[in-house]
């Protein structure tokens, strides 16, 4: 891409994370036209908006195939349920609209697809946190779908769904970038925690789940949840900053077409590793949950 995007397709636009990137790019100097692609309509977005009410999950439904005609690139945050208590049917639904797109987006000639996965990919580390050394969790561990979340009355789940949803669109765009013969990037962006509105790191919780009120025991494993929780935060400055390096990065020097990045702030002591989304796309976060 080397800076040259002009046109943003996001979808999932109306929801937490989609609305912050396309405010973000409506005042972006760079950007010229923002296509809000959703099940509603984005309304209020001025100028640069296009709105474009679509199911992306019907591959003959040609709003959106239209939509995407002449974008320079997609940012993929739409999901039939974007939360860890997503079903399996949830989830093939999910499965199928990052299929479609990725398809359709190399098909059009698109440039560039960004994918926002989770942090729920590697969840399964979480258990094993409190003897990890700082920046450990790095892109070339292996995955362990799911996350165990303490409920607030103190039972414990694991959500699988969610976290496979999100480790098969990255598989997904891998391919779709191999397959394109050099005409598509991908970058799937392991989302730490980004909470709705104002998002400040005083509000993150042990159970790992946004507007819930923690109650539970704070035994030592509530505690080591409480830790793994707050050092994924992505303050929303630095996940608009993180997006749009995502969008505008050159590849030229990426290791491969499709790359999985991790995207957190510079959180104090974290384990996650962020130097390679540092490297590959000049990401520089700004805030740190120790501090706000």
């Amino acid at each position: 891409m080397n800076g040259s995007a002009k046109r943003v397709a996001v979808t999932g636009a109306c929801g937490n994370l989609g609305r912050k990137l396309v405010t973000h790019l409506i005042a972006a100097d760079w950007c010229e036209e923002v296509v809000a692609l959703d099940l509603i309509a984005y309304e209020a977005g001025g100028p640069k908006v296009t709105a474009v009410v679509a199911d992306l999950a019907d591959r003959k439904d040609q709003r959106w195939q239209d939509a995407i005609q002449g974008v320079d690139a997609i940012v993929h945050f739409a999901a039939q349920r974007p939360y860890v208590d997503a079903t399996w049917e949830d989830s093939t639904t999910s499965i199928d609209m990052t299929l479609n797109l990725t398809g359709a987006a190399v098909e059009a000639g698109v440039g560039r697809f960004i994918f926002a996965t989770s942090n729920h990919v590697m969840g399964g580390y979480k258990e094993d946190s409190d003897s990890m050394a700082p920046g450990s969790l790095t892109v070339d561990l292996s995955p362990r779908p799911g996350t165990q979340v303490r409920e607030p009355d103190g039972s414990l789940s694991l959500p699988y769904a969610y976290a496979v949803t999100k480790l098969t669109g990255e598989r997904i765009c891998r391919e779709r970038a191999l397959g394109s013969h050099g005409t598509l990037t991908t970058v799937a962006v392991r989302i730490g925690w980004c909470q709705p509105g104002v998002n400040r790191p005083e509000t993150l919780n042990a159970t790992g789940q946004p507007g819930v009120e923690d109650t539970g025991p704070q035994d030592a494993e509530a505690k080591r949840d409480l830790a793994w929780f707050r050092n994924m935060w992505l303050s929303n400055r630095d996940f608009a900053q993180v997006f749009e390096r995502a969008i505008r990065a050159d590849a030229s020097g990426w290791p491969a077409p499709a790359i999985i990045v991790n995207g957190m702030s510079k959180n104090s002591g974290m384990l996650w590793d962020i130097a390679l989304t540092e490297r590959l796309l000049g990401y520089r976060p700004e805030d740190d949950a120790a501090t706000g």
